[in-house]
């Protein structure tokens, strides 16, 4: 046979399997996914379906639509968290639970409302596995109050001067020494303050509900109350962006889990702490 007949018929099969055969998702980390240069935080990857390698499961949220969050202890220092929804409520994360490290296949990364999600929809053929069960969590990252960027507060705005703690979305972060300055804040009234206890003017938001532990009807835990004090606060942090009536907002909001993310001043509420040791928490 002719040589470049030959060459020809090759490049035209191969034009024709790569035409027919569906695109291989792309492996990525969380940090892969996560880390972005956009000023807005969105990911180069929004819209792609991809393979994640995964991380270990430190929360099951329980409101609104399944999400599991999950962290990759490799990258301590930013961009190793991300949130993973089940788009439509299929139950496919009933048996995964908190310390299990998974992984994910053909799952669709996608900005809403300031953060990243991977969405998990069986017509993707998305899947995923657990690679092993009883890990630890990775330990929170300590910040200062005022390194969550709270909102600055304009006519008809609450919006953040910039978006400097955007490597920490989704990744467990603690809070110490700090206490509730005010509730009944945020797009939806459900945020409250945290200000420092050495620097009133250090301030941070905090939001729980995804809390698993906040009884049903009630927009907060019941620890938080203005004035209570708290040697430290633990979530998960979440960037919130949209408008709604005319309203823009752009905040974060460091999300708590359950009561043990609340860790109680010992002198100033000795009582709700004997009382927690009484009822076996």
């Amino acid at each position: 046979m002719n040589r470049k007949l030959m060459v020809i018929r090759i490049s035209i099969v191969a034009a024709i399997l790569t035409f027919v055969l569906p695109m291989q998702a792309a492996e990525l980390s969380i940090y892969d996914i996560q880390y972005t240069a956009d000023p807005n935080g969105e990911s180069p990857q929004n819209g792609i379906i991809v393979d994640c390698t995964g991380g270990i499961v430190t929360h099951k949220s329980p409101s609104g639509r399944p999400r599991l969050i999950i962290q990759d202890p490799a990258y301590p220092d930013g961009w190793g968290a991300i949130q993973v929804k089940d788009l439509f409520g299929t139950g496919v994360f009933s048996d995964v639970n908190v310390g299990d490290r998974i992984s994910l296949t053909n799952v669709l990364v996608e900005e809403f409302k300031g953060s990243t999600f991977l969405q998990f929809m069986e017509e993707n053929n998305a899947g995923f596995e657990i690679l092993s069960s009883g890990n630890p969590l990775p330990r929170p990252r300590i910040v200062t109050a005022d390194e969550i960027a709270a909102p600055i507060e304009g006519l008809d705005t609450w919006l953040v001067a910039n978006h400097n703690v955007e490597k920490y979305e989704a990744m467990l972060i603690k809070v110490v020494n700090v206490n509730v300055k005010d509730i009944g804040y945020g797009k939806a009234f459900d945020n409250y303050i945290l200000a420092s206890n050495a620097d009133p003017n250090l301030i941070c938001w905090v939001s729980d509900y995804m809390n698993a532990d906040k009884e049903k009807g009630l927009i907060y835990h019941p620890y938080v109350e203005a004035g209570k004090h708290f040697y430290s606060v633990t979530g998960i942090l979440e960037q919130y962006m949209g408008d709604s009536d005319g309203i823009y907002y752009d905040y974060y909001q460091l999300l708590t889990r359950n009561s043990d993310d609340f860790v109680l001043d010992q002198v100033a509420d000795v009582g709700i702490l004997t009382g927690r040791w009484l009822e076996g928490r």
